[in-house]
C-alpha cells in the first residue's frame, strides 16, 4: 500500500520545512518515503504530499501505527511556519482534498485528517495543544480487514 500523507496549506511549504518533516518520517519508517508538491489553478490550497511506499498495517498494531503518524504530524505542524490541514488514506487523497475545498469541515470519509481546529459535531480520537486528530475506519482502511458488528 502507498500511505498518502498530504499537507495542506495557503501558502508553499518552504524546502527546509519540507525536509526536516521528511527526516521525520524517515526516523520512524524504513520503507522509501516520497516528496511531492503540488499547486492546482482550480483549488486554494497548496498540497505537499508524503507517500509512504509499500507499507503494510495489521489489525493488531493498527492504532499504535495511527498513533505514530499523529506524532509525526504534531511535530510536523509544530515545526511549519504556517497552519497545515492534513489528510492521511491510502494510494490517494485527492477525493478527499476535493471535498475539503468545498467544506473544510466535512471530514466525514476521511480515514484520518490531523488539523489545529475543532471540527464541529466530530469527536476527535486524539486531541493536543498542537492539534486533533480524527480516525474513522468506515471508508479507508489503511488495508486493514475489520470484522463487521
Amino acid at each position: 500500500m502507498r500511505l498518502v500523507n498530504s499537507l495542506l496549506s495557503k501558502e508553499e511549504i518552504k524546502n527546509n520545512e519540507i525536509e526536516m518533516i521528511l527526516t521525520l518520517f524517515k526516523s520512524q519508517y524504513r520503507e522509501l518515503i516520497e516528496v511531492s508538491t503540488y499547486k492546482y489553478e482550480d483549488r486554494k490550497y497548496f498540497e505537499t504530499d508524503f507517500d509512504v511506499i509499500d507499507i503494510e498495517f495489521n489489525k493488531d498494531s493498527i492504532y499504535q501505527e495511527i498513533d505514530k503518524l499523529i506524532k509525526i504530524h504534531e511535530r510536523a505542524i509544530s515545526l511549519t511556519s504556517q497552519d497545515v490541514e492534513i489528510i492521511v488514506a491510502n494510494d490517494d487523497t485527492d477525493t478527499e482534498i476535493q471535498v475539503f475545498e468545498n467544506d473544510d469541515t466535512d471530514i466525514s470519509g476521511f480515514g484520518l485528517f490531523i488539523t489545529k481546529r475543532k471540527i464541529p459535531m466530530i469527536k476527535p480520537y486524539y486531541t493536543s495543544d498542537i492539534c486533533n486528530a480524527y480516525l474513522n475506519f468506515q471508508y479507508v482502511s489503511f488495508d486493514v480487514m475489520f470484522e463487521s458488528d
